[in-house]
């Protein structure tokens, strides 16, 4: 709003009859409390939604008798502006479309902050506390009003919804192209080329009622449109080399989603790692960041974010050991961290995702998460791990190779076996037997059992699973093995043996490994002593030499 505009909301604010729930005056002659300011804010904007108001008004330089008497507070316009980053700090949400006017009349400043209502089920608070109105009175949010704005509608798609203000002339041309380039080779259509502007945007439903929804903005906005609308649709992209205070590059991207897609993927492949590797025939490059996980993470921080009433863009900060994603909007309803990747038919704004699919940037609900995982364990990087922090959602995406000789394995099981992993949860439990020896996924076990691909060691509560055998030859871990198998329910002497059966041979070092170096040479010649007076083994060669075996009775000839 211009000076006349404002001054004239101002002089009608100043004609109420008293103070509302929605309208607050205060002198601030020179100074305010910024905790009491921020209070305000919790409780003006919970009140707006409340009473279904478009905003609430906090007026600076009016008396309590609705005179103007001018205010100094922060008389620099510009130290006036900090506030909203000042205060965006220390609140949940709803502060991206606060406006915040000073404005001179002839009976002194005034300063108009026009505070949002607080979003659809979503209560503003202030360091972690809700406040209200009673009256003209400041108090904390009560449990009925609370949950009054929790149950609301959540159905609501911001997407869908018109942004106000917006013309086909503020979008972005070279994004409007790229849109009509990806539908046609997503749908075979070449005659969506040849459409204009217009028509594009009807046939993907881009306008709503001839106006532009927020989904186009986002998509194709121009730089300036998304400054003015949507200021939160905002990448910031931080790399650092080490760990440090510091990042040793930034940059922030806010331009029209179809060209900022690449872009992002740019900057990250520029600081790409890579580590090559060669077992037989098996030739492979693992990258620290694989495209396709990275752009799917962006995708699903970009589609799946909130966008109402936030000013946290999506932050980015990634390392040689990790992938960090951080998108504003908790989990939807029905969506935890246990079941988010199975949690199908869940979206926060579905509308985008539509046109999403539509020009085939992304596929059903999950698959772009099947992706990141299956890619990450498939790598030896481990599982990617969700965190849920305040109102935010936050992925890390492992980043270094932990244990290539799964890579191996699972490479010569598909070259091997022809056997391929296609559900999220083989390659989930596969991964859980990696590290924990355990799964709950007894179907799937039991497919693994039958192809060999684990074992099973133990009985009933005992029982444990392992990469099969053939895992361990490959990466000539026998010893490795055998104590994965047997250590923990057998006798040491036992163990041994067991290796002996397994194995048919070895010396010393492999004893030592098989024992986790925890018993001496000695201890680990008394017992093969024992097993050669018991006539099981038999040292083959000269004892002395480094190339003598201990071999179990019956086999014969050195190695």
């Amino acid at each position: 709003m211009d000076q006349e505009e404002l001054k004239r909301k101002l002089y009608e604010l100043i004609q109420e009859p008293c103070e509302i729930e929605v309208l607050e005056f205060k002198t601030a002659e020179n100074s305010f409390d910024f905790k009491e300011l921020g209070k305000y804010f919790s409780a003006l904007s919970n009140e707006a939604n409340l009473k279904n108001q478009k905003h609430a008004w906090l007026i600076f330089g009016v008396n309590n008798k609705q005179e103007i008497v001018g205010t100094n507070y922060r008389k620099d316009d510009k130290y006036l502006q900090s506030l909203k980053h000042e205060i965006a700090k220390q609140v949940n949400n709803n502060i991206s479309f606060l406006g915040i006017y000073s404005v001179s009349t002839d009976k002194g400043r005034v300063i108009m902050f026009e505070i949002p209502p607080a979003s659809q089920n979503i209560p503003v608070a202030f360091q972690g506390h809700y406040y209200a109105r009673d009256g003209e009175s400041l108090v904390a949010l009560s449990i009925g009003k609370f949950d009054e704005i929790r149950n609301q509608n959540k159905n609501i798609d911001w997407s869908i919804q018109v942004c106000e203000g917006v013309d086909i002339k503020d979008l972005d041309a070279i994004a409007i192209n790229l849109l009509k380039q990806k539908w046609s080779q997503k749908s075979g259509n070449k005659e969506f080329l040849d459409l204009n502007n217009d028509e594009i945007l009807d046939k993907l439903l881009l306008k709503n009622n001839n106006k532009i929804t927020n989904a186009c903005v986002l998509l194709l906005g121009s730089e300036k449109t998304l400054a003015n609308h949507i200021p939160n649709s905002e990448f910031m992209i931080e790399w650092r080399g080490q760990e440090k205070m510091d990042p040793d590059f930034s940059k922030d991207i806010r331009k029209p989603f179809l060209l900022a897609y690449d872009e992002i993927w740019q900057v990250i492949n520029a600081r790409n790692i890579r580590s090559p590797f060669k077992q037989g025939f098996i030739e492979l490059d693992i990258w620290a960041y694989s495209e396709q996980p990275i752009r799917e993470a962006v995708l699903n921080a970009f589609a799946h974010r909130e966008y109402f009433n936030r000013t946290e863009p999506v932050f980015i900060k990634f390392n040689p050991d990790n992938f960090k994603i951080k998108s504003p909007g908790g989990f939807i309803e029905g969506v935890t961290i246990e079941n988010v990747l199975f949690a199908e038919g869940k979206w926060r704004n579905r509308f985008l995702m539509e046109v999403l699919a539509k020009i085939g940037l992304v596929e059903r609900a999950g698959v772009g998460l099947d992706r990141i995982f299956k890619k990450s364990i498939k790598d030896g990087k481990g599982l990617p791990i969700f965190e849920v922090k305040k109102d935010d959602v936050v992925l890390n995406i492992p980043t270094k190779v932990r244990d290539i000789n799964f890579v191996y394995f699972l490479e010569r099981i598909a070259q091997e076996k022809q056997v391929t992993f296609n559900h999220i949860k083989d390659f989930l439990v596969l991964e859980e037997i990696r590290e924990n020896g355990t799964s709950s996924e007894k179907e799937i076990i039991n497919t693994f059992l039958k192809n060999n691909i684990i074992e099973k060691t133990g009985k009933t509560s005992g029982i444990k699973y392992l990469l099969s055998k053939p895992f361990y030859d490959f990466i000539d871990e026998k010893s490795e093995y055998t104590r994965k198998k047997w250590l923990s329910k057998e006798q040491q002497k036992q163990v041994l043996l067991n290796y002996f059966k397994q194995h048919k041979k070895g010396k010393m070092s492999d004893f030592k490994k098989l024992f986790e170096d925890k018993l001496t040479k000695p201890k680990i010649n008394k017992l093969l002593s024992v097993l050669k007076d018991e006539d099981l083994i038999f040292l083959d060669g000269n004892p002395q030499s480094i190339k003598t075996f201990w071999r179990i009775k019956g086999q014969k000839g050195n190695s």
